[in-house]
């Protein structure tokens, strides 16, 4: 594939342009490739990903940089670096089909996250094909309702959109099992098109090593 050059350089002594250093998940940027160490989510594991796209999710001024990586078959998966109680740790996420969902759980049981309130429980009732190691028996509900904003592209470096018209206002739901080993992500956006994704976290050693793309 036309990435692997990147594992290896493509240029000679000519080379003037420095590559960068690339330490942490947190710093990646397109082109970028990231290798993972043997997990437990096959689709995952022990593989190669290229950051294909960045953006930003925005909760009260407190934002979130979310990369899309794709695989060598071109899979797509999402990643994310959280922080809890000074800690930091790795969100993997694949969104889910309506049909995945709703084999996952009851369908009124999943409609009772959207009532007023958080601590809904969720328990699956079948584990969707592709899933066998993203989901968990249980889950409970953690955020209920939080408003925010997703904007198209990189934002670490530069100021958030100023008008609303320039990004997207969603409502945000995560129900987490009792572990903090697996979550259901779900944003509602004013258009009325809902995601749902299912989350596998995972700890910084999951990652084996990573190479910028310049």
């Amino acid at each position: 594939m036309a990435w692997l050059g990147k594992l290896f350089g493509k240029g000679g002594k000519g080379d003037s342009e420095a590559i960068r250093s690339l330490n942490h998940p947190a710093d990646l940027d397109k082109g970028d490739i990231i290798k993972l160490s043997f997990l437990d989510q096959q689709d995952l594991s022990n593989k190669r990903f290229e950051v294909d796209d960045v953006n930003t999710y925005d909760f009260k001024g407190e934002q979130s940089t979310s990369f899309t990586l794709k695989g060598e078959s071109d899979e797509c998966v999402f990643l994310s670096v959280r922080r809890n109680n000074g800690k930091e740790y790795l969100a993997f996420s694949r969104l889910m089909k309506r049909s995945e969902v709703l084999e996952l759980f009851d369908e009124q049981d999943f409609a009772s996250v959207f009532d007023e309130g958080a601590n809904t429980r969720l328990k699956r009732r079948a584990i969707p094909a592709g899933f066998e190691d993203w989901t968990a028996s249980e889950y409970v509900e953690e955020e209920d309702c939080s408003k925010g904003y997703y904007h198209e592209g990189d934002y670490r470096n530069r100021s958030l959109p100023r008008f609303e018209d320039e990004s997207c206002s969603l409502e945000y739901y995560l129900l987490e099992d009792p572990h903090g080993d697996f979550a259901i992500e779900i944003e509602v956006y004013e258009s009325g098109e809902t995601e749902v994704s299912a989350i596998a976290y995972l700890d910084m050693p999951g990652i084996e090593e990573l190479w910028p793309a310049r």
